[in-house]
């Protein structure tokens, strides 16, 4: 009866891993011919069918060797029972966290605040402003450790963005684009 159950287990990475195969051989077929200097748009699925593919073969192994189903804990359990215990996240006296509609409503407005000005500040500005408040409004209170999260947080994805997977961002108006058009130059996108 166990070996059911370890097969049942492995069963729906299994037919992940067939359709991550199938998906990457389709995309195999993606032809691309550009600067040799550029990544072109042929990798990236590529790329990421072969983690998914590289993921369910570990869950299968996993899943087949390993008795019993595996739990994730540690760190992130330890934050979910620091949080619960939080009086600022509206924890009970048991220690169960409580939903809090407030805060549900302002991650939603700030949500819709960065997709309406994103264009104007441009991306780097938006998105540093946008991380720092939803930190701030899921409950974190160290000001300038939400800042800091912003600022390094957009930084590294305007690095990506531009320079790893050549995408265009909004670089913003006026002052925003010229604090934009610094930054990609420090960055050294052209």
């Amino acid at each position: 009866m166990d070996t059911r159950r370890r097969i049942a287990r492995a069963a729906p990475y299994t037919l992940l891993l067939g359709v991550a195969a199938w998906l990457y051989s389709v995309a195999a077929r993606i032809d691309y011919v550009g600067p040799a200097e550029r990544i072109g748009p042929d990798v990236w699925p590529k790329a990421i069918l072969a983690i998914l593919g590289a993921l369910c073969a570990y869950e299968i192994v996993k899943n087949l060797l390993l008795p019993g189903p595996q739990s994730v804990s540690g760190v992130l359990q330890s934050l979910m029972e620091e949080a619960a215990r939080s009086r600022d996240l509206g924890a009970d006296a048991a220690g169960a966290r409580r939903p809090s509609f407030a805060r549900l409503g302002a991650g939603m407005a700030a949500t819709l605040l960065y997709v309406f000005t994103v264009e104007w500040l441009g991306f780097f500005v938006a998105t540093a402003a946008f991380l720092a408040a939803f930190v701030l409004i899921g409950g974190y209170r160290r000001r300038g450790v939400a800042l800091a999260v912003g600022g390094i947080g957009s930084l590294a994805m305007v690095v990506i963005f531009m320079k790893i997977v050549y995408v265009s961002l909004p670089l913003g108006a006026g002052p925003f684009r010229a604090l934009s058009l610094a930054l990609l130059a420090a960055l050294g996108v052209r």
